[in-house]
Formats: structure tokens, sequence, C-alpha cells
């Protein structure tokens, strides 16, 4: 690998580029030689717009897989992909709704999600997963965070569920603690299933070195 490695990410989201670009400054990752040092140290990211189709399914790990083949066929370059859900504790065996948080979120929003799946309070686990696709196959990474859903939604940052997951031993929804600026989003990042994933990525990539088939 060389000194400062590319990773291309299939995404258009700009709160995802800001929490990359935070894991970046202030996120720490092992490495081979057991050193703990910046993300950004050794990785930069390039964004791009890798169009992957989504398919419903509750099982994110198996909607990632597919999201990851098809952002690769259209950048035809090594690439990542991610998604995230909810999954009710008391539905955790069966993965729900898991893939299919973001189709009920965009049909009912943040105030009608709590009323009419009644998750009030409701204790959940957000899971997010990367799909690595460097052309020969694909390797899935798992993050997740315990916490319980808001009894109404907090806070204005209006990214996805955001304003209604409290994570666990916290008082405040994702969408409060990045109310204070970067250090809210440095502590969002500190708490977040996505950046559990994107490290378990980046350490895995630490291990193996640059993709076969990268241009």
């Amino acid at each position: 690998m060389s000194s400062v490695a590319t990773i291309v990410y299939s995404t258009t989201s700009a709160y995802k580029k800001a929490e990359v670009e935070e894991i970046c400054r202030s996120t720490l990752i092992a490495t081979p030689t057991d050193d703990r040092v910046a993300v950004g140290q050794l990785f930069r990211f390039e964004f791009r717009d890798g169009k992957p189709s989504e398919p419903l399914e509750r099982d994110i790990e198996e909607m990632v897989r597919h999201k990851a083949v098809s952002a690769y066929k259209n950048l035809l370059v090594p690439c990542i992909v991610e998604h995230a859900g909810l999954i009710f504790a008391d539905h955790l065996s069966a993965n729900y709704p898991g893939g299919l948080t973001q189709p009920m979120w965009d049909a009912l929003g943040a105030e009608k999600f709590i009323s009419e799946t009644q998750s009030k309070g409701r204790k959940v686990v957000a899971r997010a997963v990367i799909g690595y696709c460097d052309g020969l196959s694909v390797r899935c990474f798992r993050g997740e965070t315990n916490g319980t859903l808001a009894e109404r939604p907090a806070g204005i940052r209006e990214f996805y569920w955001d304003p209604i997951f409290v994570p666990e031993n916290e008082s405040m929804t994702y969408a409060e603690i990045c109310a204070d600026g970067s250090m809210g989003l440095k502590r969002k990042i500190e708490l977040s299933q996505s950046a559990k994933a994107l490290v378990a990525f980046l350490e895995f990539r630490l291990k193996v070195g640059d993709p076969l088939l990268f241009p």
C-alpha cells in the first residue's frame, strides 16, 4: 500500500462527506504495527456518484452487496458503498425494518415514523454496512450502535433518522449532538455505527493492501 491510499466512495450525500472528513481528522486507526494514527494520514477519499441500485431487502448486508457490485459496474474502479438502517430490538432476528427503514422514512417522515411504528422510547439497533467491491469480490463490514427512539424529533440536522435516534447512555439525539458545531459532529462520530463500519473496512485495507484492479 502506498503511503496515502485512495478510497473511492460512492455517495452524493453532503452529510456523509462531512462525516468522512471528520473521521479523517479525528478518528485513530490501528496499523499492522499496532501504532494508532489519524485516518487522514493513511487514506484520502474520492467521492463519486456510482448511481448504484438498491434492492428492497430487510437484510442490510444483502442490500449492500448488490449496491457495491452495481456501483463498481458504473464506476469501473474498486469502491465502497454504505447503507444504514434501524432494527427494532424486539425484531432483531428478523432484521426489521433494517433495509426497509429508508423507504418507510421517505414515506412517513420523522413524526409519523415514530407514531406509525409505535416506537416512542423503543429500543433499537442502528446498523451500518460498508460494502467493498474490488472487481473480484465483495466484502461487507458492519458497525452497530444501540439506542432508543426519542419521544419526538429533536435537533436541526435533518439527516435520515438523526433527529430521532438517541444512542445508549446519551440523552440527546444524533441531530442534537451535532448541533454543537464541529465538536458535536466529532462526538457523533465517536458513537456512530457508520464510523465503526468504515474503520473496520479501513483496517482490512491496511492488512491486504491496494486492490489488484486499481487503475
